[in-house]
């Protein structure tokens, strides 16, 4: 049998849209991934223990908005976030550097937990904050 599709598409002008294929953004890493000290419990014992990160990506009229968050895991409060149009690793420096302050500057000992995308994995991000201990999730 053969198919009708050719024979509406001459008659009423009607074409097929062609369906583009998504690349992926994720490539394999170089570098071992981070171990996860989480396991998933996404709780604290105490304040400073455990701070969790991430980004969002909000639509606006002029075009895409990221923000940055990081919480405590044990008061489920806002610590520190960012925003900028593009999601770099000076997005989520930033929000670091602002979660920090809020704790008084000193962050060694903490459990950062973050989903391991390439902002979180970049020099930029580990190099200059090494106190805080890199989790991905």
């Amino acid at each position: 049998m053969q198919s009708r599709t050719p024979r509406y598409e001459g008659k009423d002008r009607l074409a097929g849209r062609k369906v583009r294929r998504r690349r992926s953004l994720t490539r394999p890493g170089k570098r071992p991934a981070a171990a996860d000290f989480v396991r998933r419990d996404f709780t604290a014992e105490e304040p400073d223990l455990v701070w969790a990160g991430d980004l969002t990506e909000i639509e606006t009229g002029e075009g895409k908005l990221y923000l940055a968050t990081v919480i405590d895991l044990f008061s489920r409060r806002l610590l520190g976030y960012a925003m900028a149009e593009r999601h770099d690793a000076d997005l989520v420096v930033a929000f670091l550097n602002m979660a920090a302050a809020t704790r008084g500057g000193d962050v060694r000992g903490v459990i950062m937990h973050t989903d391991r995308g390439s902002e979180y994995c970049s020099r930029r991000f580990r190099g200059p904050n090494k106190g805080v201990g890199r989790v991905g999730g």
